[in-house]
């Protein structure tokens, strides 16, 4: 756990000095001469700048109060984890673990008939045969 919490700090602080140097590369755009490759650098570091608090606000919108302000549409996921998690088992009950939806999976993708392609390309059998070898 504690791996993963440092990984998550470090991808943030990454994520925060890509967002510090686009703000820096823009900044330096205003001081200089407005030629075309300066027009276009300025617009890439504006874009990247806008893009990147956009993820920001949006990602953390969906679990918490972004500044603290509690926007109505702001920390959706833990308001409605109970109706989340409940919708999410409906659907994997209903589309994945029904018996005939199972059998139709089957019927269409007829694993059999994949396999006994896949075993008529005599490289394929000598890696199966192989494999059988050594188990």
């Amino acid at each position: 756990m504690i791996e993963k919490q440092q990984y998550l700090k470090r991808r943030k602080a990454f994520a925060l000095s890509i967002l510090v140097f686009a703000t820096l590369v823009f900044a330096y755009t205003l001081t200089q001469p407005p030629t075309f490759w300066f027009r276009l650098l300025k617009a890439g570091a504006e874009a990247a700048m806008v893009g990147g608090l956009a993820d920001w606000f949006a990602v953390v919108a969906l679990f918490r109060h972004p500044l603290g302000i509690p926007f109505w549409r702001t920390a959706v996921i833990p308001r409605n984890k109970e109706r989340i998690a409940d919708s999410l088992a409906d659907f994997v009950k209903d589309k994945f673990l029904q018996p005939e939806v199972l059998a139709q999976l089957i019927r269409r993708n007829d694993p059999a008939q994949r396999f006994t392609n896949w075993l008529r390309a005599p490289d394929n059998v000598r890696t199966l045969s192989g494999h059988s070898t050594a188990v």
